[in-house]
């Protein structure tokens, strides 16, 4: 489910979701997959890792089909949250390459990548609200420290869907790339950051790390809050209006949300 590859000097590494046939859907195996991809480019000499996605979409997000079935939450989020945050405090930094789309858990992946570069005519956010679904505390609190709580708020509340540009003018991303270039200037600044020092570059990464859980205060110190959110969430995903919502976007109509 995905692909490694390397630069020609190894300093580099690209790591490719690799289900073109879904949109590179975010599945448990797939985020299985991810985390054993990041072990296998422990093992070699990159010093930078680049994260794609296969044919024309980075990640169209969830597997819906497989997360809305009884049961199916509760084997997709706790890997699908270890496999975010593996990537948030990798030990190299990460590059995520957003062409075509990174909506849902998609862009969650690209967001807790170092830099996220994304096409210009890239479609980029969370649609939860449009499905059904209610995002958990650890995600939310990584959208409002990354682009503050009223592009938060209006993202997740409405369901809002931003191009490469808008994105980058809310701080969703770090740069907007004309498509036909946005390979080629991951690839330079992957290349940048290989050539700088290695401790100096990884160092750098923890510490700001660090700064990002103490602004966040960390899950501990709201435990009640994330407790009862714990549960709305799981009580989102067995509601029936999730089961509308994924009807609704696979019969291309408007959902016809009850509240239950």
């Amino acid at each position: 489910m995905i692909l490694l590859d390397a630069s020609e000097d190894g300093l580099v590494a690209s790591l490719t979701l690799n289900r073109p046939e879904a949109r590179n859907a975010l599945s448990a195996e797939m985020c299985e997959s991810i985390l054993s991809g990041l072990e296998q480019v422990d093992k070699t000499d990159a010093r930078v890792l680049i994260i794609k996605g296969a044919g024309k979409v980075f990640c169209s997000g969830a597997d819906l089909a497989a997360v809305s079935t009884p049961g199916g939450a509760v084997g997709f989020l706790p890997v699908f949250e270890r496999m975010l945050e593996a990537i948030a405090r990798y030990r190299l930094p990460t590059i995520a390459v957003i062409q075509g789309a990174a909506l849902g858990g998609g862009f969650q992946l690209a967001s807790v990548c170092d830099f996220r570069l994304a096409a210009s005519d890239a479609k980029i956010g969370i649609p939860s609200s449009k499905i059904g679904i209610l995002v958990n505390f650890e995600n939310i609190e990584r959208l409002v420290l990354l682009a503050g709580p009223a592009t938060a708020k209006e993202m997740l509340m409405t369901g809002r869907t931003y191009s490469g540009k808008e994105a980058e003018t809310v701080g969703l991303v770090n740069n907007r790339i004309p498509p036909e270039h946005l390979g080629s200037a991951a690839l330079r600044l992957g290349a940048e950051l290989a050539q700088r020092a290695p401790l100096s570059v990884q160092g750098t990464k923890v510490a700001i790390q660090a700064v990002v859980d103490h602004l966040g205060n960390t899950r501990a110190a709201h435990r009640g809050v994330v407790e009862e959110l714990d549960h709305l969430v799981a009580a989102v995903y067995a509601s029936e209006d999730l089961q509308e919502g994924v009807r609704a976007l696979a019969e291309k109509r408007p959902p016809r949300f009850q509240g239950h």
